[in-house]
């Protein structure tokens, strides 16, 4: 069974651009994949498309919110199919995977298991719609995923991913306005994911 974890399987068409432009950026000049099929032109073809399509539905027209889904199929698809590139060209190395924008799988022979991201804190915004976030470095991180919740932090399916991200802090927009909200972050290395941090809240403009 590979190492590779594409991660992209229960992501709404909203989460997978979002996935889509972190691999890419991730690949972008990444010299361990100099070429790759697909091409990182046409996955961004593709999640343009999705992108379009995703402003056509807003107003909730059948016919565009089945095109949005088609879309959304046609993006995942690509992605896996860069994903079985990644894991020929990378010959399933754990560094090279995660240098890619995708997860690996837990290696349950590793007794270095991912700490918790500390020190979570989540600030209110000068701008409105928008919550800042930063939290402390995890040794052998080599992504964060950042999750959001609207609604109760126990209410475990109101979580959604909001970003991904290499650095320790992060802006998260589009929030609902006079509202509280709570964050939490997750770490991910060759030793594969930590705990959910502590959540942390914040009032948002």
């Amino acid at each position: 069974m590979s190492k590779l974890i594409k991660g992209i399987a229960r992501l709404n068409a909203v989460q997978l651009v979002t996935r889509s432009l972190f691999i890419e950026e991730r690949l972008n000049n990444n010299a361990a994949f100099p070429t790759l099929s697909p091409t990182l032109a046409e996955i961004a073809t593709a999640r343009e498309a999705l992108e379009q399509a995703i402003t056509d539905a807003a107003d909730g027209g059948r016919t565009a919110t089945a095109k949005r889904e088609q879309r959304r199929r046609d993006l995942k698809l690509a992605l896996d199919a860069l994903a079985g590139d990644v894991i020929s060209q990378s010959a399933d190395d754990p560094e090279l995977i995660l240098s890619a924008g995708f997860f690996v799988r837990k290696n349950s022979q590793s007794s270095a298991a991912l700490p918790a991201p500390l020190k979570l804190r989540a600030r209110i915004s000068e701008q409105v719609g928008e919550a800042l976030l930063d939290w402390g470095t995890t040794r052998g991180a080599a992504i964060y995923v950042v999750e959001h919740n609207g609604v109760s932090p126990d209410d475990e399916s109101a979580w959604k991913q909001v970003a991904e991200t290499t650095r320790i802090r992060q802006i998260v927009g589009g929030l609902a306005s006079a509202k509280e909200h709570w964050f939490r972050v997750r770490a991910v290395g060759t030793t594969g994911r930590s705990p959910w941090s502590d959540v942390a809240r914040t009032l948002v403009r």
